[in-house]
């Protein structure tokens, strides 16, 4: 059976990971956050993440519980509101739909369709709404190619917001990708390699059409022998950024993170720290 095509949005994943982070490569995080999570027996997931911005702290309070085809998912946001979610696969063959929504915001609504057959994945978002906004994407892709497109449709106003297209080649020690953006107003183009099983680096080009600046990124991530996690990024604007991730014990895990801007010395520095811990 061929693998699934991967979604648009996926198009250039491997050098999204190492330059603005993910959930396994790392996340440079300039707030302190406290994250806890917790499993019952049952198996209902409840999570709190407390971030400090400034001088106020925001909570989220999250609870998840799921089976084989479906997930029920709540949380409680720092304005007292509730996100609520669910999940049902295989409502048909490769059929997977998510509704969510925000209490009480009765325009939030919405519904997300993922189809794929071999060689072609599709995804479909449309807000519940009575003039709703439509957002759809298509992959296709064969031997390490994916070619795609995403289109943004405003009902009420009759016409295509925006677009993209992207292209890449996914080998198995690096990715490469090139988008256009912005309704073909902008291009950008990216790559990752993996050096060895330990070490990775990557850049991202970005060039506007209406602008003669070019903007770049390059990032670097090495695993240590002891499984802590180092990266660096650098801008063109001159933000160097730095982050150290380690695991203190099991389920137990640090991050450290660092920007400064290497052409001002005397702008102030931004540190911020991450401590998880899961039960």
């Amino acid at each position: 059976m061929s693998a699934k095509i991967p979604t648009f949005s996926d198009i250039g994943k491997s050098t999204k990971d190492l330059l603005y982070g993910g959930n396994t490569t790392g996340v440079f995080q300039f707030n302190n956050v406290l994250n806890l999570s917790s499993t019952t027996a049952d198996g209902v997931e409840f999570t709190a993440t407390s971030t400090q911005k400034g001088d106020s702290l925001e909570t989220i309070v999250k609870a998840a519980y799921g089976s084989k085809n479906y997930k029920f998912a709540s949380s409680i946001l720092p304005n007292g509101k509730a996100l609520l979610s669910i999940t049902a696969k295989n409502l048909a063959p490769n059929l997977t739909a998510v509704l969510s929504g925000t209490l009480p915001d009765e325009h939030s609504g919405k519904v997300v369709v993922d189809y794929s057959i071999p060689h072609l994945t599709l995804k479909t978002t449309v807000g519940l709404t009575q003039n709703p906004k439509v957002v759809l994407a298509a992959t296709t892709g064969q031997k390490g190619v994916v070619a795609g497109a995403e289109v943004s449709y405003d009902t009420n106003k009759g016409n295509v917001t925006t677009w993209n297209a992207g292209i890449g080649y996914n080998a198995a020690d690096f990715q490469a990708s090139v988008h256009l953006t912005e309704a073909g107003d902008a291009v950008k183009a990216s790559f990752a390699h993996n050096i060895d099983a330990y070490q990775s680096y990557g850049a991202e080009v970005y060039k506007n059409a209406h602008s003669e600046d070019v903007s770049f990124l390059l990032g670097y991530s090495k695993r240590l022998r002891d499984g802590a996690l180092t990266k660096a990024k650098v801008q063109n604007n001159g933000n160097v950024t730095l982050l150290y991730e380690a695991e203190l014990k099991p389920k137990t895990k640090i991050g450290i993170s660092g920007q400064f801007d290497a052409t001002n010395p005397n702008t102030k520095p931004k540190v911020g720290f991450a401590f998880d811990l899961k039960n």
